[in-house]
């Protein structure tokens, strides 16, 4: 039986990535921070191994007999995103030092294939859409400078011979999702949502499950050796759409405003104030990159999935959010 390391496996896309590679007949070894929420795992047949970065030791018993790694851990909030260099430090040793280590410690211990779940956030905020593969990475945000720097560790150990794919997820929601989940409910409160440009620009918005699916059959595929993916819906919704698929699932959605595009630009000061009293949190958004973002179409590019894996999308938005609602803890009306 393959045995498959798994970085990550306690947040949204680890913990569904390790039930699919279960399903698969894959044994799976979670490596875990101290102190993190490990209830759902020990549920499951896992081997637990709790260890950080700076530690050696930690990451050679982690490895040990795994030729599979699966790199899903970083730190990421709703506005990582979305602020330009808070937090970078913190960033760079989640996102970056943890991919270096993980990479020397699997070069000595035998690693054979290495999947690294990066993110969309490495492409520019003007880039347009379908933004593809091929398009230059110029971040605006620390979080997607640090998905940058460790794609260049990727690369750099896929150039002396490791079997490595990057797999870059845009926005992901489903059970379990402990960030855009609750500020869509957040959002679902207010009294008054603003759209600029009357709610027209879309966005591509994917299900956990397809995120997967996407790196699972990278794993399994000679062609993904060496490449990038984008791992989005491919159906991309108007924030009108999506303000009605929340209206029609979760029962209530706020009254709407259309503003003039780019208006938010010049007030996220008044952005931030009104969400943190209203939505708090969806509060990450409120910055100038994020109002920047809800003034244009961000969407990607998957026609090099469909190509090499067959990838296909299975959850439409509205299907995807009953589930992940039904996964929320129940809250208070109001």
């Amino acid at each position: 039986m393959t045995r498959a390391l798994v970085t990550g496996a306690t947040g949204l896309l680890g913990s569904h990535l390790v039930e699919r590679l279960l399903a698969a007949g894959v044994e799976v070894r979670a490596f875990v921070r101290p102190g993190s929420d490990t209830c759902h795992l020990h549920a499951l047949p896992v081997e637990i191994v709790c260890g950080t970065a700076t530690n050696h030791e930690d990451l050679h018993r982690a490895l040990a007999g795994c030729r599979w790694v699966f790199h899903a851990a970083a730190h990421l909030t709703v506005a990582s995103p979305f602020n330009q260099d808070q937090e970078f430090d913190r960033l760079k040793r989640s996102n970056v030092d943890l991919t270096a280590a993980l990479l020397r410690a699997g070069q000595e211990t035998g690693t054979t294939r290495f999947v690294y779940v990066s993110s969309t956030s490495v492409y520019s905020p003007d880039a347009p859409s379908p933004v593809a593969e091929d398009m230059p990475l110029n971040p605006s945000s620390g979080y997607g400078r640090s998905k940058v720097l460790a794609e260049e560790r990727v690369r750099a150990y896929q150039e002396q011979g490791l079997a490595s794919t990057i797999v870059r997820p845009g926005i992901m929601y489903g059970p379990r999702d402990r960030h855009f989940t609750p500020a869509l409910v957040s959002l679902a409160r207010l009294p008054v949502l603003p759209l600029p440009n009357g709610g027209r620009s879309r966005y591509d918005l994917v299900h956990v499950s397809d995120v997967v699916e996407l790196i699972w059959q990278a794993s399994q595929s000679a062609t993904s050796i060496g490449k990038v993916y984008n791992a989005a819906s491919g159906a991309p919704l108007s924030l009108r759409e999506i303000v009605e698929s929340i209206r029609d699932v979760i029962g209530r959605a706020p009254r709407t405003l259309s503003l003039p595009s780019g208006a938010l630009r010049h007030c996220p000061r008044l952005m931030r104030w009104y969400l943190e009293h209203y939505a708090p949190d969806a509060a990450g958004i409120a910055t100038p990159l994020g109002a920047a973002y809800l003034s244009r179409d961000v969407y990607y590019d998957i026609s090099r999935a469909k190509a090499d894996l067959h990838y296909t999308p299975q959850f439409s938005f509205r299907e995807g959010l009953e589930l992940a609602l039904a996964d929320l803890p129940a809250r208070p009306p109001g």
